[in-house]
């Protein structure tokens, strides 16, 4: 089974007014400048279907609007409904919000599995912040995981690319120790430093998506996280629509990563965290 575990989709009214949305809302403004391509649910599948997906895990975007996260939680959340065999879905918070912890648990309510994608930088607190406590907490008690939007330190500038760096990643997972994360965009490059045995020791619980690996890593990438941190903590994203996943699997197949690691991070490591 192939679960691409990073995908976005988004409500038909932020798909139909991208410029109207982009206003209050810089970061989405910037991802979105140049005529990137936009996703529905019903995009999505049509697209699982041509590249042999079997399940995607969908979020909407880290939005700073608490309304407009919870406007696409809704559009999430139906979405899973409607495509229950092939979809499964995070709920975005703003965690500066009053109501966050609160709409943690609407989201746990209405079916969706974890948190995501999270983006300190989009929507403007600190990977350190006491407000984000509340968010954590309940989805600690909820048992939904986080995905968390991260960068590499070092490289070129792109939209995307932000402040939630290797450091301050690792100050956060081991601050917030119950709380099941997810760090997409390979961490940015956290497990690469797994040969360190205290950072090793640090991701023992961590999971790292490979979203957008192909415009950053070279496919030798694989070879150096199966090796740092082991293939069980590996899970395929692809950053639908900005990429698409034979596009990884090309690269896992470049890389010569093992068959066994191969079915581990292109789907059976989803299916365990997430209970497919």
């Amino acid at each position: 089974m192939i679960v691409d575990a990073h995908v976005h989709i988004l409500p038909d009214r932020v798909r139909e007014n991208l410029d109207v949305v982009a206003v209050g809302e810089p970061w989405f403004a910037a991802c979105h400048a140049r005529g990137e391509r936009v996703a529905s649910a019903e995009s999505l599948v049509a697209a699982m279907d041509e590249q042999g997906v079997d399940r995607a895990v969908c979020f909407s975007w880290p939005f700073a609007d608490a309304s407009t996260c919870a406007e696409a939680n809704d559009y999430v959340a139906a979405a899973v409904r409607r495509y229950p065999d092939r979809l499964s879905g995070f709920g975005v918070v703003q965690p500066l919000d009053a109501a966050a912890a609160t709409e943690v648990t609407r989201c746990a309510r209405v079916g969706l599995s974890g948190i995501g994608e999270m983006n300190a930088d989009a929507q403007g607190w600190g990977l350190l912040d006491d407000a984000v406590e509340p968010a954590v907490q309940a989805s600690v008690d909820a048992g939904l995981p986080w995905t968390l939007h991260c960068s590499e330190p070092v490289g070129r500038q792109y939209p995307g690319k932000g402040t939630a760096t290797p450091d301050r990643l690792l100050s956060f997972a081991q601050r917030h120790s119950e709380l099941t994360l997810i760090c997409a965009h390979l961490g940015g490059g956290l497990p690469l430093f797994a040969h360190i045995p205290e950072v090793r020791a640090a991701c023992a619980g961590l999971f790292f998506d490979t979203a957008a690996q192909p415009f950053v890593y070279a496919p030798s990438v694989y070879r150096a996280l199966v090796d740092g941190i082991g293939a069980d903590h590996i899970l395929l994203g692809s950053d639908h629509p900005l990429l698409d996943v034979p596009r990884y699997l090309a690269a896992l197949d470049a890389a010569g990563v093992q068959a066994s690691a191969r079915d581990l991070i292109t789907g059976a490591n989803a299916a365990r965290l997430l209970h497919l």
